[in-house]
């Protein structure tokens, strides 16, 4: 479940991933531009109150989060930078409700050279690549345990997006759980409140 702006726009203009892609591979196919970190996303869930979560890990992104129950699907894509080089972006996705709902987690890693300006400036590219042509609804500054990160929401004519960004070094986190109207994600905190850096 990704969505928000073309692969070579985001690299090439923000060298970051857009949520966007994975969004329109999977159920929500009406959304694909990916990322994605690359990302974009607005507060939802579409599970039952009281449902329960599952926890997960992995040793290689150096991260642990706890899921909504479902299938947890995992992705590579190729990330092209402007310079001809590239990266690779790993995606951890739970769908629900029919594809009507994502929760989302992906990482990348950035050349020193791609993420040298500054934790501020990298997090304010990654979020306007994401955003793209959509209407961001709402934007922040945020940080967990001392890592620089931003929370935006943002939407377009069908999509709701709840995005969290964390850049640790040069690796980029991103969280996105993203739902139609009808569709309401009901356990975005829990899932994005679980998240941490190992």
């Amino acid at each position: 479940m990704k969505c928000i702006r073309s692969p070579a726009q985001v690299h090439q203009e923000t060298q970051i991933i857009r949520p966007t892609a994975r969004i329109r591979e999977m159920k929500m196919r009406n959304i694909r531009p990916l990322l994605a970190v690359n990302l974009v996303l607005a507060i939802g869930a579409v599970c039952a109150a009281g449902q329960q979560l599952q926890p997960y890990s992995s040793t290689d992104g150096r991260f642990s989060v706890s899921f909504p129950k479902g299938e947890i699907k995992t992705n590579t894509d190729p990330i092209p930078f402007k310079d001809g080089t590239k990266g690779t972006m790993y995606e951890f996705t739970v769908e629900l409700d029919g594809g009507n709902v994502a929760y989302i987690v992906m990482y990348n890693d950035y050349p020193p050279d791609k993420a040298n300006d500054g934790s501020d400036a990298v997090l304010a590219r990654t979020r306007d690549g994401a955003v793209g042509s959509k209407t961001l609804v709402s934007d922040m500054a945020i940080n967990l345990n001392g890592v620089p990160g931003r929370e935006f929401t943002t939407k377009d004519d069908k999509w709701n997006y709840t995005v969290r960004q964390f850049l640790k070094g040069y690796r980029l986190y991103q969280l996105i759980v993203v739902c139609d109207s009808d569709h309401p994600a009901t356990q975005t905190s829990e899932f994005m409140d679980s998240f941490k850096i190992n």
